[in-house]
């Protein structure tokens, strides 16, 4: 009888993925080779799919959008899984066995592999979990209806929980009880704000709002770590600057991250055309939430163990902050000697910078300088100890002074200066 139902749901989920718009569809999983060489290994000829995609790939492809982390499910064992995708000699990492995840790698393609799971114990960080061959079950444990849709390599949907009526509606739902879905892993607060950031057509719930609200100390028992890499994705948003226009969703943001002083800076980013845009990446969004001219982006770094070149991109964006007040800093012999100094890539992060933390250059201004710093040869100074040594300079600390000493009115002169120039100052 269950078998029957099931059925039924699924020819409606199909009925209504085709209306839905086929056109894009689940097409872009359908092509990918490596995606076919997998179900054939896991699948039996014949029998009902025992693999399909599921939540943000499926998700992703029926809106049409870049698809970056492939999350398959399936029926089988993770040992099950092990001993086919072993005899056809297919990379297999055991990155969550004892949740029953895998991941495997084919053609330096990664797809994550999860058996179909029903929670049995949760503490708010982690749980404790049965393996289950109910689709159904293993719907009912994710976090919102959204990402409970799958699809099998065929196109076939199976959407138990209507999650391709909210994605087209924009409604970002909990499924089933908002405080105990919560409540099951405290990271799906921020969770809920990057959906509800990037897809929602209405204002929010207010018994989700009041739950996240109640529940919010709850993030404190999650790692730092994973509270980074949720906010990662968050600031990769397209329309970040929405997260701070709504009202609810910025002082529960900033509740969580005091630290985001500065995020009126996102409308003048906001504003920018596309092709800017794509120059900002997750660290200059995070960079324009969060620098001045102080050094309080110690503890945010500190805090969250951000990598070494976050930090020094934040240094150096920092110690030049002053500076991008002036008009002279943007002259063309300043960013000369920018680069040279500091390279092209932290020049560019600069100028991104200022063009949203100070306003004082244009759209045009900017990318005609972003194609400067791109297409400038960097000079090499043309002098060495060797050359200093040969006018009765002894190697230590004065030839490395006088060199230096040399190098800086070189540098000063806008990079003209000639060696034979140079050996008699």
């Amino acid at each position: 009888m269950y078998k029957k139902i099931e059925n039924i749901v699924s020819k409606v989920d199909n009925f209504f993925y085709k209306k839905f718009g086929s056109n894009r569809g689940t097409k872009f999983l359908e092509n990918i080779k490596e995606a076919h060489i997998i179900f054939s290994h896991l699948n039996e000829i014949g029998e009902e799919s025992k693999i399909r995609f599921v939540g943000g790939c499926v998700r992703k492809s029926i809106l049409g959008k870049k698809i970056d982390d492939i999350d398959l499910a399936t029926s089988l064992k993770p040992n099950e899984i092990k001993n086919k995708l072993d005899l056809e000699n297919i990379k297999i990492i055991d990155t969550g066995i004892s949740h029953g995840t895998l991941t495997v790698i084919l053609n330096k393609k990664k797809f994550e592999i999860t058996t179909l799971r029903k929670d049995v114990l949760t503490d708010g960080r982690h749980a404790d979990v049965d393996f289950t061959l109910s689709w159904k079950d293993d719907a009912l444990r994710r976090d919102f209806t959204i990402n409970s849709i799958y699809a099998d390599i065929n196109g076939r949907i199976y959407d138990p929980l209507n999650g391709i009526s909210d994605l087209k509606n924009g409604k970002i739902k909990f499924i089933g009880n908002a405080q105990e879905r919560i409540q099951e892993d405290y990271l799906r607060i921020l969770r809920y704000f990057r959906f509800f950031t990037q897809y929602s057509n209405e204002d929010h719930n207010q018994d989700t709002i009041k739950s996240i609200k109640k529940h919010i100390n709850g993030l404190n028992k999650i790692s730092n770590e994973r509270k980074f890499d949720e906010l990662k994705k968050i600031l990769c948003l397209e329309n970040i600057y929405n997260l701070f226009s709504n009202k609810e969703s910025k002082n529960i943001i900033l509740n969580i991250f005091p630290q985001f002083k500065f995020y009126e800076r996102l409308k003048i980013f906001k504003t920018l055309g596309k092709k800017l845009r794509e120059n900002y990446d997750y660290k200059l969004i995070l960079a324009l939430l969060i620098l001045d001219d102080s050094d309080h982006y110690d503890f945010f770094c500190y805090k969250y163990k951000v990598s070494n070149n976050i930090n020094k991109m934040f240094k150096n964006i920092s110690k030049n902050y002053q500076d991008l007040k002036n008009k002279k800093f943007y002259l063309v012999s300043n960013i000369k000697k920018l680069i040279y100094l500091n390279g092209k890539s932290s020049v560019k992060e600069i100028l991104l910078f200022a063009r949203c933390a100070s306003n004082k250059i244009k759209d045009s201004e900017l990318e005609e300088m972003l194609n400067y710093v791109e297409n400038f040869k960097i000079p090499k100074f043309p002098l060495s100890g060797d050359d200093l040594k040969k006018h009765g300079y002894e190697s230590g600390k004065e030839l490395g002074k006088k060199l230096k000493f040399l190098e800086q009115k070189w540098i000063e002169n806008n990079f003209t200066l000639d060696k034979e120039l140079l050996k008699n100052l």
